[in-house]
């Protein structure tokens, strides 16, 4: 069975295959932006606070260190029969103890940030596959039969003009614009 299309105009198919060469575009566009920004957000997350965190626990070490050394340099002094309280070399030894202690657990944070961002961006690629494969092989074949189709349209529209002019007894069918044809 032989069915037909009402088309009323070749224009609106035109414009309808140039907005989705746009769509194409632009989609593609973003999903190579977001891929940019994951994977320096990962970079950044694997590679430069690792070092930053690094550097900070060999400071909160030499931090320790130090407050340890005046520690004990306090307690060696005698005054008199007794030795000095040394309450602030103790309080500074508990403060830097504790500046190390988050510095390391910052280092372990990052690290489990870091493998968490692998795996959710390892699952936005697994998610979009499909909207990536129909960017880069069903759009161009929706374009490519889209673009049959007008040139079918065309054609046939050539056609038919032709064919009631010579009808009506015309010797040469009159040239129109196809920017201008409407269809039944």
């Amino acid at each position: 069975m032989t069915e037909s299309a009402r088309v009323t105009s070749i224009d609106a198919i035109v414009s309808f295959e140039s907005s989705l060469r746009t769509f194409q575009d632009e989609a593609s566009q973003v999903l190579l932006v977001i891929e940019q920004q994951a994977r320096r957000a990962l970079e950044w997350l694997e590679q430069d606070a690792p070092v930053y965190w690094r550097q900070k626990i060999r400071e909160a070490y030499d931090d320790v260190s130090r407050a340890r050394t005046a520690l004990q340099t306090c307690r060696m002094k005698k005054v008199g029969n007794s030795g000095p309280a040394c309450l602030e070399e103790q309080q500074e030894f508990r403060k830097a103890q504790e500046r190390l202690r988050k510095t390391e657990e910052m280092l372990q944070v990052v690290n489990r940030c870091a493998q968490r961002v692998r795996r959710e961006i390892d699952e936005y690629r697994g998610r979009i596959m499909g909207f990536r494969n129909q960017l880069e092989g069903g759009i161009p074949r929706s374009l490519a039969m889209l673009g049959g189709t007008v040139a079918a349209l065309e054609s046939y529209f050539e056609h038919s003009v032709v064919d009631a002019s010579l009808e009506r007894g015309d010797k040469e069918p009159a040239p129109v614009p196809l920017s201008t044809l409407e269809k039944r």
